[in-house]
């Protein structure tokens, strides 16, 4: 028998929420102690300008002057909407979590995104074969994992550095992203090999703590250095590691995954995927037509 539910009381209690008074720099801290990704380090032109006002009286308005200021200094597009989705996965934290003002609607909804020219990107097998080989010569024997498997499974940078042992079954090759940009969760996937190579690396793996932990304990290593050490070593000194999750979205188009698997592979729209790669989605194309000439036969 289902307990009854009292509408009434949770509606009352919901008209006596009060919001924390937080200003958007107390906001952007507290958001960025539970992501653990460097959002406040990467926000601070941002909290320079608009930090002291309360987070709930930011404007829609507000953010577009700065982001337009961003770009006028010479700044990338991308930079700056990069920027603001950050702003908005920290007010979608603080609305979650009921420390906004009943009914507050995120600013960052209303600022139109800006227009930026798309990144192609490419590697050679050959080329990806001297990433892995290269990564796995360094002191630091994580990242030479980290690197397997942003290859392995396209996943965002964040996705695999805030990562615990809990999240991981190497036993299935699966990594648990809970909590990912899209706000759905997602299962990475990496080969039986890389699987070893962990074990391998990481003796020890207690379920609490962060896999790639760095020297602050609770906050994960960057990898910048060595990132930059790496492709410069191979001769691509231009490549981000956001750079492989283009080469991995365009591999799995190639080999004739259509736009919704590979979105869902990539935890990504399929939208911004079709007008990314959707030239490269050849293979289901050749098919379907394939089986209207045998139908006409």
């Amino acid at each position: 028998m289902r307990k009854s539910i009292n509408m009434s009381a949770a509606l009352a209690a919901a008209e006596h929420h009060e919001a924390q008074q937080l200003t958007l720099t107390e906001l952007i801290r507290a958001w960025s102690t539970v992501v653990l990704d460097g959002s406040d380090l990467r926000l601070r032109k941002w909290l320079q300008a608009l930090g002291h006002r309360s987070a709930w009286d930011i404007q829609s308005g507000d953010l577009i002057t700065c982001a337009q200021a961003m770009v006028q200094e010479g700044y990338k597009p991308s930079s700056a909407n990069r920027d603001l989705s950050a702003l908005g996965s920290a007010y979608r934290w603080a609305i979650n979590r009921r420390l906004s003002p009943r009914g507050f609607r995120s600013p960052t909804l209303d600022v139109p995104r800006m227009e930026e020219g798309i990144r192609h990107v490419s590697l050679s097998d050959q080329e990806l074969d001297a990433l892995r080989a290269r990564a796995r010569g360094f002191r630091d024997r994580r990242f030479g994992v980290f690197v397997e498997l942003l290859i392995d499974t396209g996943a965002r940078k964040s996705e695999l550095l805030e990562r615990r042992w809990s999240d991981i079954d190497l036993d299935r090759g699966e990594i648990l992203c809970a909590k990912t940009k899209t706000g759905v969760p997602r299962v990475l996937h990496c080969r039986p090999e890389v699987a070893g190579l962990i074990r391998r690396v990481f003796p020890r793996r207690d379920d609490d703590a962060l896999v790639f932990e760095g020297r602050v304990p609770g906050r994960p290593v960057d990898f910048k250095k060595a990132w930059k050490t790496c492709v410069t070593d191979i001769g691509r000194p231009g490549l981000h590691m956001h750079d492989i999750r283009h080469v991995v979205a365009a591999r799995l188009l190639r080999s004739g995954a259509t736009l919704g698997v590979a979105a869902q592979v990539m935890g990504h729209s399929p939208q911004v995927l079709a007008r990314r790669y959707g030239h490269l989605e050849t293979a289901p194309l050749r098919q379907a037509q394939e089986r209207s000439w045998r139908a006409a036969d």
